[in-house]
């Protein structure tokens, strides 16, 4: 009997659903105005506590040839960014903060006449930071969250193998649906 009491005890915790465990699947719509993809997801481990992990890649840049010169704003190349997130309310609802590490790799950057008077060719970069943001709850299951972060990191450029100190930073307006 005690047998029996044991394996109906394990299948009943075993088909039990906790309530308290969220997913949100995003996308960053910022990444869409330089031809790239983003996906991410949030999960939530503990009333206010998220983790937030996204990814990026840049297949088309429509800002290639800026002023017909094959100037300007031009990227490929790759993201990640791991996030964890402390909700003032409860998570997916309200303001948040966050402390973030991001990594990327891209062929080019920079160009841009306010930013750089020059070209970056293969740049790496590995850093950390802080972020602040909003989850706009529009119902029970979709949302938009706002997020904007600033950090430091170290880079490196033209296949150069030093690395240099170098603010990072991150935005995001991501359409959010969560299960």
């Amino acid at each position: 009997m005690k047998k029996i009491a044991v394996l109906v005890l394990s299948l009943v915790a075993a088909v039990t659903v906790s309530n308290a465990q969220v997913c949100a699947l995003k996308s960053n719509a910022l990444w869409l105005g330089v031809g790239g993809l983003n996906i991410g997801a949030e999960f939530s481990v503990a009333p206010q506590w998220t983790v937030d992990v996204a990814g990026s890649v840049v297949l088309f840049n429509p800002w290639k040839n800026v002023g017909g010169k094959g100037e300007g704003l031009y990227l490929n190349g790759w993201s990640g960014i791991v996030e964890g997130r402390y909700y003032l309310c409860r998570a997916f609802n309200g303001h948040h903060f966050g402390a973030f590490g991001q990594v990327a790799r891209y062929g080019k950057g920079g160009n841009v006449p306010v930013i750089a008077d020059n070209v970056y060719n293969n740049v790496k970069v590995a850093g950390l930071g802080v972020s602040y943001g909003y989850y706009f709850k529009l119902n029970t299951y979709w949302g938009i969250d706002t997020n904007v972060g600033i950090g430091m990191g170290l880079g490196s450029y033209e296949g150069r193998p030093n690395w240099k100190l170098m603010p990072v930073g991150r935005a995001e307006v991501a359409l959010s649906y969560k299960f």
